[in-house]
């Protein structure tokens, strides 16, 4: 975030974004303002982690109070259905639970983020221990990957 705010300004409006999830918030996730959006943050478990989830102030959205590191989850409403967006940051350092987030997960929810983890068939070069254990999780719980595309 820090000096690279201007950046992530103007891509939010050159894309014309209503909901943006920003991983590795950091500390100075505050110092510069998106106009026209309402902010959601939880606080990392070191100076680069946290995470925001900025959500236009066109739609109606709430937070949904926990106590994960790293991680924000909100409910929008006002649509033609109601979405959750959970968005975390799963730094290398920290040890993490993914069934911790398993109860915050209803029908549309989004589930976002940095897992730090690859998977070869997620178009990484390869699979390592964290991505094995995403994807085993995401198979385990009937979820759907959703690969990212590009701007």
């Amino acid at each position: 975030w820090g000096t690279r705010a201007l950046e992530v300004i103007e891509l939010v409006y050159k894309t014309e974004a209503s909901i943006c999830i920003f991983t590795e918030a950091g500390e100075l996730w505050n110092t510069n303002k998106l106009p026209h959006f309402n902010i959601f943050y939880q606080k990392g478990t070191n100076h680069i982690g946290g995470v925001c989830i900025a959500v236009g102030k066109h739609l109606k959205a709430s937070l949904i109070e926990i106590d994960i590191p790293n991680t924000v989850v909100i409910d929008i409403t006002g649509l033609s259905e109601p979405v959750r967006i959970i968005g975390t940051y799963w730094p290398n350092s920290q040890k993490r639970n993914l069934d911790d987030i398993l109860p915050l997960i209803v029908e549309g929810t989004i589930l976002t983020g940095d897992f730090n983890a690859t998977v070869r068939e997620w178009s990484s070069p390869a699979t390592d221990k964290r991505g094995a254990v995403v994807k085993d999780w995401i198979e385990e719980n009937n979820l759907k990957y959703i690969p990212s595309t590009s701007l």
